[in-house]
């Protein structure tokens, strides 16, 4: 029987080569384990976990949900899945997938996330929200949108080169974790992270390489103040104003992105 085989298997293997195409066995749900927390660092049970899986073909993909509760001890967890995909050698041939997250419960803000490292477990804090908070996947896109949040994220007119939407968001899922780890190294104590808004601007002589961008964290301004136009702040004896800069990478020989240290501001209106 093996040696029956043997050509079969020779012949099937001539023919993807010939044809200009190959199986490949692809990870269609990576593996992860996510633990979410309340602001106070208590569990969060009950927090729906949301994971959008984007197959590609070429430039094409559509967007799949599967949504997962946390349990006591706010954690969840789901394993890997693969899938067999052929693969043709041709522009819009190939296969891949992508995923993304978003994490949502009654009464907080919700959380949306593109950068993740599956190799590692998942640590997300939530906050309280008076008013209501979700995640939106456009039907055309793959990216999961929070409206709350994205509104939190204001650019200030004068910068040097041109942003772009997703900038805010790859903000705002990096700058948290990196201000609380700079305010617990300083001995300060942030408000709730939920209170905070972010007023943002470009810079750099060289968007291509020495690129930065502003920002200044505040947690009030009068209604009638428009953020767009200049950085705001007031008095302040706590840490309602602070500032920092995040660095880009836009060469590999170039240090790895991130953020200054938090410097609080007393008055810069």
């Amino acid at each position: 029987m093996r040696a029956k085989l043997l050509p079969t298997t020779i012949t099937t293997a001539a023919v993807f080569c010939l044809g200009g195409c190959y199986p490949t066995l692809l990870t269609s749900r990576p593996e992860a384990r996510i633990v979410v927390t309340h602001e106070s660092g208590a569990p969060l049970e009950g927090a729906t976990v949301t994971l959008g899986t984007m197959e590609w073909h070429g430039i094409v993909g559509q967007n799949t949900l599967e949504n997962f509760l946390t349990d006591r001890e706010g954690k969840v967890g789901f394993g890997a899945q693969h899938e067999w995909a052929t693969q043709l050698m041709l522009p819009d041939g190939d296969t891949r997938y992508s995923w993304s997250l978003c994490f949502s419960k009654p009464g907080f803000e919700a959380i949306p996330m593109t950068q993740i490292d599956f190799s590692k477990p998942i640590e997300v804090t939530m906050y309280p929200s008076e008013v209501p908070s979700e995640c939106e996947w456009p039907q055309s896109g793959y990216t999961p949108r929070v409206k709350l949040r994205e509104g939190r994220w204001i650019e200030v007119a004068g910068g040097e080169w041109q942003s772009n939407p997703g900038i805010a968001m790859m903000l705002d899922q990096a700058i948290r974790p990196a201000m609380e780890a700079s305010a617990r190294e300083q001995g300060v104590k942030l408000h709730s992270w939920s209170q905070y808004r972010f007023q943002y601007q470009t810079g750099g002589k060289n968007a291509a390489r020495e690129s930065y961008i502003l920002i200044h964290a505040l947690c009030r301004a009068p209604e009638a103040v428009d953020l767009t136009q200049a950085f705001y702040s007031e008095p302040d004896e706590g840490a309602c104003f602070f500032d920092t800069k995040y660095t880009l990478q836009s060469w590999a020989d170039q240090p790895p992105p991130a953020f200054t240290p938090l410097a609080i501001v007393g008055d810069k209106g």
